[in-house]
């Protein structure tokens, strides 16, 4: 088993709910989340049409199936909690990323950054040929936000979900 991890990252440092796992690290905040490649792959890709992260958010409320968007299972949470996180906290420099290894081999790494609210298109790194040249933008979007280490490498912390829920109720 390989690590696996998923995460908003943000400048803004706020009175976050104590029940929202969150970690302050060099000036950032780092919010993981429980969520499958699948839905955060859907995620990233749709915000690709969209200019903004408002516009965006308004389309997925407004589709059908909001109510049950993503999450393979009652342990998952869904595109509904980046979007709670999102609108909750007025998030509106951040991006998000989803980090899989087998084997000490990188295997997924999805990114998006989203900065003063614009989607920034340039930053969507997925592995499909329209998208794979982006991955050399993270470096630029990450030091906007302020990010400036690899959050990922910390496996202690960030190994997986439940590795990130035990390091936070031990604080």
């Amino acid at each position: 088993m390989g690590q696996k991890i998923c995460a908003i990252v943000t400048e803004k440092k706020y009175k976050y709910d104590k029940n929202l796992i969150h970690f302050l690290e060099n000036d950032v905040v780092i919010i993981p989340l429980k969520i499958d490649g699948n839905t955060i792959q859907y995620f990233i890709k749709e915000a690709d049409n969209f200019d903004t992260i408002i516009e965006y958010i308004e389309y997925l409320k407004s589709l059908p199936f909001y109510n049950i968007m993503g999450g393979s299972s009652e342990s998952e949470q869904s595109i509904n909690s980046i979007i709670d996180i999102i609108e909750t906290y007025k998030l509106e420099d951040f991006s998000i990323e989803y980090y899989t290894e087998w084997a000490d081999i990188p295997d997924d790494n999805f990114y998006i950054a989203v900065i003063n609210g614009k989607i920034k298109k340039d930053s969507i790194a997925l592995e499909e040929e329209k998208f794979f040249g982006n991955y050399n933008n993270k470096k630029k979007y990450n030091e906007i936000i302020g990010l400036d280490f690899s959050w990922v490498a910390n496996e202690e912390r960030y190994f997986d979900y439940e590795n990130a829920k035990e390091s936070y109720y031990k604080k």
